[in-house]
């Protein structure tokens, strides 16, 4: 068949309904954990054939958006009032402050990758003496030993 016989692809909105096989096929995301989302409110499935969950062509966008959401720190909950049609009626606040934390998280990060850095090219026997290692301990409690 040559390219101006083939078949046209449907267009994204006119594309086929997924089977949960399928989603689950294509997302590696377990099948117990789409009916987590189910149950929570994420997903929602657009029928049934037979006793398959059939999702709408949207799904993978979906799933990929909660798989993100997860790997920054949102709870289900957050995920869902996120995904929900007032979720930026007031802004972006939320966002903005997950930002911020995932901000801090990565400052926390740094500071830890930069110690083990230390401890494992210096030259002090023990690292964990190193008094430039236990230096970098110092900032690590949320409140500093001197104003205790």
């Amino acid at each position: 068949m040559s390219p101006a016989e083939e078949t046209p692809r449907p267009a994204p909105e006119e594309a086929a309904d997924l089977d949960i096989g399928e989603v689950v096929a294509r997302s590696g995301i377990p099948t117990s954990t789409l009916h987590v989302w189910e149950r929570e409110g994420l997903i929602e499935p657009v029928g049934r054939r037979g006793l398959r969950r059939q999702y709408g062509p949207g799904i993978l966008d979906r799933i990929a958006l909660i798989v993100v959401s997860q790997r920054s720190g949102f709870s289900l909950a957050e995920i869902r009032d996120m995904l929900g049609p007032d979720a930026f009626v007031d802004g972006k606040g939320q966002l903005e402050a997950k930002l911020e934390e995932l901000r801090e998280r990565r400052r926390g990060l740094d500071a830890a990758i930069t110690s083990l850095e230390h401890a494992l090219a210096c030259p002090h026997p023990i690292p964990t003496e190193c008094p430039t290692f236990r230096e970098s301990l110092s900032n690590v409690l949320p409140v500093s030993p001197e104003n205790v």
